[in-house]
């Protein structure tokens, strides 16, 4: 269970999506019989059938329990960023503690295993997801012949439906205004607009 509070709630699922889409990497969790699966596997999600899609080794061990379908929990989190009391307006008398903002999800669900077909859409997918934007974007018919097909038998592709999410966004709805004002602007200056914005949205600066 995620410990969180009412006031780190987001105030919509799309957010919880958009985070999905921006971190992409995250960690599949698997309880079983004799231990805990951990992997490290990509994420991307659909959003329309709310559910996970991902992939892993087809050798990684946690595929055994993919197959069998055991309740899962996949972890994304974004990197968020330190929040020094040195930068509060009371400072040098720093009566405020240090802080960290970010933004962490826990889905939980059941995997299930896609056919080939499922798996190449969704590699393809994941390609277009991470190369647009790009100056000349690299495109999977670069593989050239076969080179799909030679790759494809190494890879388990699967989703997971959501069952649940438990999620945080800890953006200083807890801190005193003043010092959130001073941190986002602070923020801003060390190139990470977006997240003071969020924190801004959060706070009702």
């Amino acid at each position: 269970m995620l410990y969180t509070k009412d006031y780190f709630q987001p105030h919509n699922d799309d957010e919880i999506f958009d985070l999905i889409d921006r971190t992409v990497l995250g960690t599949l969790i698997t309880p079983h019989e004799n231990g805990v699966a951990i992997s490290h596997p990509i994420f991307m999600i659909d959003r329309q059938n709310r559910r996970l899609i991902s992939h892993i080794a087809m050798n990684n061990d946690h595929g055994q329990y993919l197959r069998s379908g055991l309740p899962s929990v996949a972890i994304l989190m974004d990197q968020g960023s330190y929040i020094s009391s040195s930068w509060y307006p009371n400072y040098p008398q720093r009566d405020s503690a240090p802080t960290w903002s970010f933004m962490v999800a826990h889905i939980h669900g059941k995997p299930e295993i896609m056919s080939d077909a499922e798996t190449v859409q969704h590699l393809q997918d994941l390609v277009t997801h991470m190369e647009r934007g790009r100056d000349k974007p690299w495109q999977m018919k670069e593989l050239g012949p076969g080179g799909m097909g030679r790759r494809l038998p190494n890879i388990l592709g699967y989703t997971m439906p959501i069952d649940k999410m438990e999620v945080k966004f800890k953006l200083g709805q807890d801190e005193r205004s003043g010092d959130m004002q001073a941190a986002t602007e602070q923020l801003d200056k060390d190139g990470q607009q977006t997240l003071a914005d969020r924190m801004r949205d959060y706070c009702k600066l």
